[in-house]
């Protein structure tokens, strides 16, 4: 019969060396899948800076304040005091939008780690393979696929507790980000082109970012839903009766999909990315007919 895996630890009883151990596992995972996760996080943090330095730079040649700040001198009174105030606002913002970029990164390389962890249990699912005599190894690879499956949703569950707050706080503000940005386009029109394309960028980056959270979370669910199909495609007729039963016990846990929460009120998925893109429209509709 199942059990709890021998290595298991309560959260309750030691939630910091659960997250410990999870983070440490992580780093020592060195595959060609888990380089390419980090190619697409260093892709998303240099787009993102690619767009901020772009306009940052024309501003500057233009003789403009990159943002809205209070100084204790003109900036725009000579081109020294704009530099000066370039390198103040480089250092106030700078280490925000770091922190930012590295916390999305972060959190994205966890959910593509996870997801390629359910990947691997599916092929190794889809291997098993009954012969007579090798009753210990199937019973042996089987108990060690079903104690990595354990320990997947237990540290799915520890994600989903950790980073719910953050998430929910992505959420809404990519929702006001896309409605502000739309109802910015409205008013400008074509009447100041560099706005215009400013505010377009802008819109499309907070897309991006909506996107991402939202695919990852719906390649989740579908990669935890993937394990139940894994098993019933696994060659289980030739199996000793008390396997197959085991393996009933993993497709019903399976059917259960893990899930990303955004504060409690959404599971993360590409429904929840077209919910707040209609979400961001009705604000939209309502505050372009106020500005009407």
């Amino acid at each position: 019969m199942l059990r709890k895996s021998d290595d298991y630890v309560s959260p309750g009883k030691d939630y910091f060396a659960l997250n410990l151990k999870f983070l440490f596992l992580v780093g020592l995972w060195p595959n060609d899948r888990w380089s390419k996760t980090q190619a697409t996080a260093y892709t998303i943090t240099g787009l993102t800076f690619l767009v901020v330095g772009a306009f940052s730079g024309a501003a500057l040649l233009n003789r403009e304040m990159v943002v809205e700040a209070w100084l204790p001198f003109d900036p725009t009174k000579n081109m020294k005091n704009l530099l000066l105030f370039a390198q103040i606002a480089a250092i106030t913002f700078t280490p925000c939008t770091i922190r930012g970029n590295a916390m999305q990164g972060f959190v994205c390389s966890l959910i593509m780690y996870l997801c390629e962890q359910l990947i691997e249990l599916q092929h190794r699912l889809r291997a098993l393979t009954y012969l007579p005599g090798n009753d210990d190894e199937l019973k042996y690879q089987f108990k060690e696929i079903i104690k990595k499956h354990v320990r997947i949703m237990r540290y799915s569950k520890s994600m989903k507790s950790i980073f719910k707050e953050y998430l929910f706080v992505q959420n809404f503000a990519i929702t006001v980000e896309l409605c502000l940005n739309a109802v910015m386009i409205t008013v400008i029109r074509f009447e100041d082109k560099k706005l215009l394309v400013g505010f377009f960028a802008f819109l499309c980056m907070a897309l991006l970012n909506a996107y991402i959270y939202c695919y990852l979370g719906n390649e989740l669910m579908s990669q935890s839903e993937g394990i139940a199909l894994a098993a019933y495609d696994a060659s289980w007729t030739s199996w000793p009766i008390g396997l197959q039963k085991d393996l009933l016990t993993v497709i019903r846990t399976a059917q259960k999909p893990l899930s990303l929460s955004a504060g409690g009120i959404a599971n993360l998925s590409m429904h929840t990315f077209g919910q707040a893109l209609y979400n961001a429209y009705s604000i939209f509709a309502v505050l372009n007919d106020v500005v009407d």
